[in-house]
């Protein structure tokens, strides 16, 4: 770990600085649960998991008013908007000894590693290549042979932990896999973003520590090194299938496609959100040709049909699945740059139906590019691309929704990191009864939530004088209650009893209750990941079960 002194706000200050981390929440150790209870609420649940010898970090409820331990100001460094802090306990011995001899509540603890790159294990390169970031290093002289990082947990309710991130002391206890598929060898190399690798073998699904996105040659060598030393560990020498992404440019899929010649095993190319699906069947130990309904809810993921994906209806067992309906198709200028500016996700959804003159007076000045604003001339540029659909993505994302919605309320224009206008979205949400009622029209595959249109109303009730944290819950109420809407007529037509949640979004306390609340008063059971994480990094296990379910039809 990095980590700085917490008492005053200067070092916290210099470390975003010198990390060049401006936004992202940094995690703090504290010297107990006395300590935690000072500036945060803690539940029987949360002091379960957080004195527990896994010692994960777990998001607390940051208290109304004064801190009596940590200072306010610190704290708003420490995560900065946010309505959360990631904490935990000391569980090295390095850690006791750093509490023993120092007069600090709380230390902020963040991984050794500039941003993007794997938490580096070698003693030299910590000192050459982090000197720039940290005045003092303590090191020793032992082998690290496997990074893992902390294992992260939010409370989606007092009752409904959910993983962030599945790491330390949780790998690589295994998920049991529903069927008869003992003498399978089989691996999976998972996604592009928060990756993992999974294994299966006698019935088990092994997964790995969170490697990260894989977009970079450090990330790859880690995420090889982690599926060599899961195979070693497992005594196992030879694949008999291997699974990827559906994706035909992810650098893991390449990987894939180079073991299943190496192993000459079958390739199974699974779609991103039917990965999702199989990961909640797997996580739930249901047999793998039981067909549920899953709402497939997060940024991004390489459709069937080649378009993006990211709000969707799908029906199916662990083997395959339908698109049932979800979310409308919007079209975004930039390609990846929408997920980064806000503005352009705006302009996706509302650019056609919004007048220029009022789009600028609403939006005009906001960053579309690292050196480029909103002006009259830019957002003819952009007009024009969606129009003539030169350099856009089109795309179902929820995750695109959510920033948009943030950047209609004024709460935050850009995700410096990722997911930021949506947690800044939830934190400041207050909740209230003022609910919109679901857009839904027919679509090609099914009905559709017309996100045009909530949009729309989302602005006109701002114009109308309703408070912005009420207006941030309704808006993200209204998405999970639509979205379920959808999926009860289709569980229904279908007849299915059961529906799932799974996908980045579904880490939103605000759209998992309101689908909760839908589902459960339609008589249908409700299903939400308990040992996996919702979003990428739960998607290896879906690949890994779907190919399983696939080589033994």
């Amino acid at each position: 770990h990095i980590c700085t002194a917490t008492s005053t706000s200067e070092p916290i200050r210099i470390l975003r600085e010198r990390k060049a981390r401006l936004q992202r929440p940094f995690a703090i150790m504290v010297r107990d649960l006395q300590t935690a209870e000072g500036f945060a609420c803690v539940g029987d649940t949360e002091r379960e998991l957080l004195s527990s010898w896994r010692r994960p970090i777990v998001l607390l409820k940051r208290k109304s008013g004064v801190s009596s331990v940590i200072p306010d100001k610190s704290l708003n460094l420490i995560a900065p908007r946010l309505d959360t802090i990631g904490v935990m306990l000391p569980y090295a011995p390095a850690h006791h000894l750093l509490f023993k001899y120092m007069d600090e509540s709380a230390l902020v603890m963040t991984s050794a590693n500039p941003s993007g790159i794997p938490m580096y294990v070698d003693r030299e390169r910590i000192v050459k290549e982090l000197g720039d970031i940290v005045d003092y290093s303590l090191v020793h002289d032992r082998v690290i042979h496997q990074r893992a990082d902390d294992s992260v947990i939010k409370m989606l309710s007092p009752r409904d932990p959910v993983f962030i991130r599945r790491a330390r002391g949780y790998v690589p206890e295994p998920l049991m896999l529903e069927g008869d598929w003992k003498e399978l060898r089989l691996l999976a190399v998972g996604p592009e973003e928060k990756a993992t690798a999974s294994i299966h073998s006698n019935n088990r699904i092994y997964t790995t520590q969170h490697i990260g996105d894989t977009n970079v040659v450090e990330s790859m060598d880690f995420l090889r090194n982690a599926i060599d030393h899961m195979l070693h560990l497992l005594d196992i020498n030879e694949l008999d299938a291997i699974a990827c992404d559906l994706h035909p440019e992810f650098l893991s899929t390449e990987f894939a496609e180079t073991l299943a010649k190496k192993h000459d095993a079958s390739l199974h190319r699974i779609p991103h959100h039917h990965a999702h699906l199989a990961a909640i069947v797997a996580d739930h130990e249901i047999k793998y040709d039981t067909r549920i309904v899953c709402i497939t809810a997060d940024g991004y993921g390489y459709g069937t049909d080649s378009l993006g994906w990211g709000g969707e209806i799908l029906v199916g067992t662990m083997v395959d699945s339908q698109r049932k309906g979800g979310l409308k198709t919007q079209t975004y200028s930039g390609g990846d740059l929408s997920a980064r500016y806000a503005v352009r996700a705006v302009h996706g959804i509302l650019g056609g139906v919004l007048a220029e003159r009022r789009f600028l007076q609403e939006f005009g000045g906001a960053r579309i590019g690292e050196s480029v604003s909103l002006t009259r001339e830019t957002m003819d540029i952009l007009s024009s691309s969606t129009q003539d659909e030169i350099g856009v993505m089109k795309s179902s994302s929820a995750g695109r929704f959510l920033d948009a919605a943030a950047m209609v309320l004024g709460v935050c224009s850009e995700n410096s990191y990722d997911a930021e206008c949506p947690m800044k979205l939830e934190a400041v949400a207050r909740p209230n009864t003022l609910r919109i009622d679901p857009f839904i029209v027919s679509g090609d595959y099914g009905a559709l939530l017309d996100t045009t249109k909530s949009l729309e109303k989302l602005l006109d009730l701002k114009e109308s004088g309703h408070s912005i944290p009420d207006l941030a819950y309704t808006i993200q109420y209204h998405l999970g209650s639509s979205l379920a809407e959808i999926a009860c007529q289709v569980a229904d037509s279908e007849d299915i009893g059961r529906i799932g949640f799974s996908g980045g979004v579904a880490l939103n306390h605000i759209v998992t209750q309101a689908i909760r609340s839908r589902v459960m008063n339609h008589g249908l059971e409700f299903l939400i990941h308990r040992n996996i994480p919702p979003g990428d990094g739960g998607v290896s296990v879906g690949q890994v079960a779907s190919a399983a379910a696939r080589e033994c039809q």
